[in-house]
């Protein structure tokens, strides 16, 4: 039996060829399903990112209506803490200068009014 050399060499080249275009086309899908799957994952993260980001202003805003609120009771407070002192000082002046039961009532009133505050 007589060996054709030229056979086997293209035989086995054109084998070996094959396996390698094989193994590339396989490393080639694998390649595509990672990048599938990080690009997938780099959506989830965006997704992600932008809710949090969402999130935080919300958040935010919710702060600052908050501390905008208390600070609009805060001065209403203020407001009426002056308000009741200026009564107090006003019926304790006039009761100073007219003695009067009413004017006593008043200014009892007003002076209680302006320390519960």
């Amino acid at each position: 039996m007589e060996l054709n050399y030229l056979k086997l060499y293209f035989s086995l080249t054109l084998t070996g060829l094959t396996i390698w275009g094989a193994d590339e086309s396989l490393d080639i899908y694998r390649a595509h399903v990672v990048q599938q799957k990080a690009e997938a994952f780099a959506k989830k993260l965006e997704l992600e990112a932008k809710s949090l980001a969402i999130r935080a202003q919300t958040d935010a805003l919710r702060l600052k209506n908050e501390m905008a609120e208390n600070s609009r009771k805060q001065r209403e407070l203020n407001a009426a803490r002056k308000n009741n002192n200026e009564i107090c000082r006003f019926w304790t002046k006039e009761y100073k200068e007219v003695k009067s039961e009413r004017n006593k009532l008043m200014m009892d009133g007003a002076c209680e009014r302006a320390r519960k505050d």
